[in-house]
């Protein structure tokens, strides 16, 4: 089985963390979530939070890339050593 990531909002009201933990759990295949504080559906965090907490939607975009990216190479690193 193909290992999976999920890319979450904890403000997304489409699928609210506590399904996704649900679906994960009767999940067979390997599976791993990345958060985002704050995010949407769409990972978009919110004005206010984003100035609370001294940041841009550009750093949490490249936080983003950079889980994929890594969860991406350790697939790599499995597959490529098989």
């Amino acid at each position: 089985r193909t290992p999976i990531l999920f890319v979450q909002g904890t403000r997304d009201t489409l699928c609210p963390l506590d399904l996704l933990e649900k679906v994960r759990s009767e999940m067979t295949a390997e599976n791993f979530v990345h958060l985002v504080e704050g995010g949407d559906h769409s990972l978009i965090v919110g004005k206010k939070q984003l100035k609370a907490a001294h940041e841009t939607q550009d750093e949490v975009n490249q936080r983003v890339l950079t889980a994929i990216a890594e969860f991406v190479q350790r697939l790599y690193g499995r597959f490529s050593a098989a």
